[in-house]
């Protein structure tokens, strides 16, 4: 007499499929050990090199921002020469980094002051554009190379360095005097409809009252 076929349970069911998943990725990995450990390995190599990395970055940020830390003293003491060593080396050194970057601002303000406005020109300009921190740095960085412009009597191009220095310290009192430098390059380039425009703005909405009155006699002296 046969004997009746038992029936599988669900929880049967689910115990062999998991056995047989089991297997199959047991089969997978004795099959292609090989491939996987590669890819294991290759997951170890990027995490590695991420640390180092980081590490890297975060060391040569500490040693960037102590010999920025070193040139300020000087340039502080009025050292010169020392400061435009230590800031040269910098630059050279840690390119990129923001303490390379304010270097470059400093540098620029030493050659202004000794009157080397070729060089503070061309620092000034590289500053501004790769510097992307403190707005109210950047704004200098605009008004410096715009002041260099004027000693070459590149008027125009000083004005509209004056307007992006204006844009960047909008929020600070300094914005309306480079917005009055401005004007006054503009108008010693010539370009009249420009400079009165600025000089009726600050007039109209500069909240300090000697860049307003300044700013009222210009408009008279264009009449």
């Amino acid at each position: 007499m046969l004997k009746p076929k038992r029936k599988i349970t669900k929880q049967e069911l689910k115990e062999d499929k998991l056995v047989k998943t089991t297997l199959q990725v047991k089969n997978y990995f004795e099959e292609n050990y090989k491939q996987v450990s590669y890819v294991v390995m290759g997951l170890f190599i990027v995490i590695a090199i991420l640390f180092l990395y980081r590490y890297y970055n975060q060391k040569t940020s500490q040693q960037a921002n102590a010999q920025l830390g070193m040139a300020q003293i000087e340039f502080t003491n009025s050292n010169y020469d020392k400061a435009t060593v230590r800031l040269l080396r910098l630059i050279q050194e840690y390119p990129g980094t923001d303490e390379a970057n304010q270097g470059m601002f400093l540098l620029a303000n030493i050659y202004y002051q000794q009157k080397n406005y070729k060089q503070a020109r061309d620092y000034f300009s590289e500053f501004v554009d790769a510097y992307s921190g403190s707005d109210i740095l950047l704004a200098s960085g605009y008004a410096g190379l715009a002041a260099c412009l004027e000693t070459e009597n590149n008027f125009a191009q000083a004005a509209k360095s004056y307007e992006k220095a204006a844009r960047r310290a909008e929020e600070f009192n300094e914005s309306d005097n480079y917005y009055y430098l401005a004007a006054m390059c503009y108008k010693k380039a010539g370009e009249t409809a420009k400079a009165k425009e600025q000089f009726e703005t600050l007039v109209k909405e500069s909240k300090v009252g000697k860049i307003s009155k300044d700013a009222e006699m210009q408009l008279i002296l264009l009449q």
